[in-house]
């Protein structure tokens, strides 16, 4: 089975609970993973991926995983296995900070 991985996607979004992360855009990375058993277009997943960060502005990292660990799982009925990791490269001025989260199906 192949696995088909997406690393180091950067965006500008509005993520964050914090009163400034609610009006001003911060880079992420994202870093995923995907295996199942049909043919999956990893240009249309960040296409995908940025497209419902900038319509959903999430207030929690983890809602964003738990977000796209639903969406792919029912865009790509076949998948077994799913694994993203969100990093917020600019919330603190010396460290990366995130989650991820990862499924078995």
């Amino acid at each position: 089975m192949i696995t088909v991985l997406i690393e180091n996607l950067e965006l500008k979004t509005i993520i964050g609970m914090l009163e400034f992360e609610r009006t001003t855009t911060q880079k992420i990375k994202i870093d995923a993973k995907f295996q199942a058993h049909e043919f999956i277009d990893y240009a249309l997943v960040c296409e995908i991926i940025e497209n419902e960060f900038n319509k959903n502005k999430f207030v929690k990292v983890e809602d964003a995983l738990n977000y796209f660990c639903d969406f792919f799982k029912k865009k790509y009925p076949t998948i077994n296995y799913f694994f993203m990791k969100i990093i917020k490269k600019e919330i603190l001025q010396n460290v990366d900070v995130g989650a991820m989260i990862e499924e078995i199906f």
